[in-house]
């Protein structure tokens, strides 16, 4: 295998307007080139660190010369069992992660102690992987996720990664106001806004289980809510020296107490299909993804058994699916000392 890494270009520039007013453009591109994971090509009987989706004809070439050597059967069933598992890695979707954004800053201090800015993002995150740590099923596996597992579990896995947050919006300011030589008191505000999550449908895997099969592309069911919120500071700091000065301060986050609604439950097919009422137990209700589908094919999608093999039952709905299952932050505050020379 070859090492992991991805590129990423970032250049903007910055114009002075007038005296004390700052116009930003930053322009940043970013994409994966290469990862590590591990891929099964024989149905989750062995598993292969490897760069999915790539394999050298140079090691191909010298695999088959080690068979062509191989001192007897049994060595040469061995290599050629494993050339044919390594040829299955150039099957696996090559991971993907694009992200693109173009930013505006503006920035003007207003009088001797008001300073204001403010930015605006626009951004894409595109793709098939969203990173080392799964966020949609939350495994936290860098490297060895199912991500890449199984070459059945790519389908419908390309478009709005979880990271992708089209619009962003930040607004900052604060007032210092100088009490007397050695005493200042600094107000300050901080607004911000950004657009919500993609959403999706996901169902459960026959061999891995829950919210393993993306059964709609990704971002079918949109996004989640804008989030917005405003935090206040306030600071009281004291002079000791010319170089001394300690500070107390205040921070109010959430101000409003807004706690939207972070993220849905993607399960739209769950693991185990609740019992008959007056019933003991329940049933696997594993699917299969609807590759390209939308939400209207959902209605069609049926059960699979253990062995993969699709049923005449539709699958079982989760009553919760699209409902919010984790909100942001409520109101908090923090308090704290700083001592700066």
């Amino acid at each position: 295998i070859k090492a992991q890494y991805l590129d990423e270009i970032v250049t903007g520039a910055q114009f002075q307007l007038a005296p004390d007013l700052m116009l930003g453009i930053t322009l940043q591109k970013r994409w994966l080139g290469r990862v590590i994971e591990d891929v099964s090509t024989d149905g989750a009987q062995t598993y292969i660190i490897a760069n999915p989706g790539e394999w050298s004809a140079k090691d191909e070439q010298a695999m088959i010369q080690r068979i062509a050597e191989a001192p007897d059967d049994a060595t040469r069933m061995r290599l050629e069992n494993e050339l044919e598992m390594y040829k299955g890695i150039r099957g696996f979707d090559k991971p993907a992660r694009n992200y693109a954004s173009l930013e505006l800053a503006i920035s003007k201090r207003l009088s001797r102690g008001l300073f204001t800015q403010a930015s605006y993002t626009f951004s894409r995150t595109e793709g098939n992987f969203p990173g080392s740590v799964s966020y949609d099923n939350g495994q936290v596996d860098p490297n060895i996720s199912s991500q890449y597992d199984l070459i059945e579990l790519l389908a419908n896995r390309r478009g709005k990664l979880p990271q992708d947050r089209p619009h962003s919006i930040k607004v900052d300011a604060f007032y210092t106001f100088d009490l007397d030589k050695s005493n200042l008191l600094t107000l300050g505000t901080r607004l911000r806004a950004v657009s919500g999550i993609p959403r999706n449908a996901l169902g459960a895997h026959y061999v891995y289980g829950p919210d393993e099969s993306f059964l709609l592309p990704r971002g079918q069911f949109g996004r989640t809510e804008i989030d917005t919120s405003i935090d206040l500071k306030v600071s009281y700091g004291r002079k000791l020296s010319k170089s001394m000065v300690a500070e107390l301060y205040l921070d109010l986050f959430n101000l409003m107490n807004r706690q939207g609604t972070f993220d849905v439950d993607a399960t739209y097919a769950p693991a185990v299909r609740q019992a008959i009422p007056g019933q003991a137990g329940g049933s696997e209700n594993n699917v299969n993804p609807i590759s390209g589908g939308t939400y209207s094919d959902l209605i069609f999608a049926k059960t699979i058994d253990g062995q993969g093999v699709e049923t005449s039952t539709p699958t079982a709905r989760n009553p919760n699916f699209q409902r919010t299952s984790s909100r942001y932050a409520p109101a908090s505050a923090q308090v704290g000392f700083r001592l700066t020379f």
